[in-house]
This record gives structure tokens, C-alpha cells and sequence, in this order.
């Protein structure tokens, strides 16, 4: 096995991590959960009891439905990354859904960052997303540089 296929079988794994660390994350910090997915909630905004009620059972709601959608993203993108090694399409599209996920970690830490508070989940996010992106990014541009050594041939 090339050391590049290794690399996508990490990465496949490293995605299937994230569906687990997600229901994990769901369960034990349903907070960071929240925070994580609510991007449309205004976090700054003063609101009365009933509409803090409302926003709160929103966030939930929509937190339940993100990480589901978020795991089973995350569970096909792992197989099809370990299963379709040489397929620029898989790499792409795990590269653009990470992208995506680091941005969004980001934009968690940052909220942390406002509220003085510090969330191993959201900077463990970011970690592995990184290390997705780059190994993804590597394997792409691998892919890329056999198939035009095999068309001078």
C-alpha cells in the first residue's frame, strides 16, 4: 500500500471520528453543541424570557437537526474516502465540506473567545478538520500530478 492511500484511509478515519465525537459532543456539551450550530441566533441581543424561551427551543431544535445532518455527512464522506481512493470528486467534495467545518469552528472559537470561555470540543473540531483538509488537499494534488505524468506518456 502506497504511503498516499495510507494518508486517505487516515483521513477516511479521521472523518468517521467526527461523526462519533459529534453524538458525543451532543450528549456530554449540549452547549457547545448549540453554539456550534446556531448560526442564525443572535447571541448579543437582549430578548425578553418568552422570546429567550423560544430562541432556546429553536436552538435546540435546529442543533438536533445539524448534528444529525453533521453525522451522517461525515459517516458517508469517511467511506467514500477510504473507498474511492482515486476519485477526484471524493477529494473535492471532502475538501469543500471541511472547509466549510473549519470555517464554522472557527466562528465557535471566536464566540468562546467573546463570552471568556475556552471548549476542548470546538478546538478539537478544528484540529482534526485541519488535518482532513491538508491530507485531502495532498491526496488531491497527488491524484492530479499521476494522472498528468500518465498522459506525457
Amino acid at each position: 500500500m502506497e504511503f498516499y492511500e495510507k494518508l486517505r484511509i487516515v483521513a477516511g478515519v479521521l472523518c468517521l471520528l467526527v461523526a462519533i465525537l459529534r453524538i458525543v459532543q451532543f450528549f456530554f456539551d449540549l452547549g457547545g453543541a448549540v453554539l456550534y450550530s446556531a448560526i442564525f441566533v443572535p447571541w448579543g441581543e437582549y430578548v425578553t424570557l418568552i422570546e429567550g424561551i423560544g430562541i432556546a427551543i429553536v436552538a435546540l431544535v435546529f442543533t438536533f437537526v445539524a448534528t444529525g445532518f453533521a453525522v451522517l455527512v461525515y459517516l458517508i464522506l469517511g467511506a467514500m474516502v477510504i473507498g474511492g481512493r482515486r476519485l477526484n470528486v471524493v477529494t473535492i467534495g471532502c475538501n469543500i465540506i471541511t472547509a466549510i467545518s473549519i470555517i464554522l469552528s472557527i466562528r465557535a472559537l471566536s464566540i468562546y473567545g467573546m463570552l471568556g470561555e475556552f471548549n476542548l470540543f470546538a478546538m478539537f473540531f478544528l484540529i482534526i478538520y485541519i488535518i482532513i483538509f491538508a491530507i485531502c488537499l495532498v491526496s488531491y494534488i497527488r491524484i492530479r500530478k499521476e494522472k498528468y505524468q500518465k498522459k506525457l506518456i
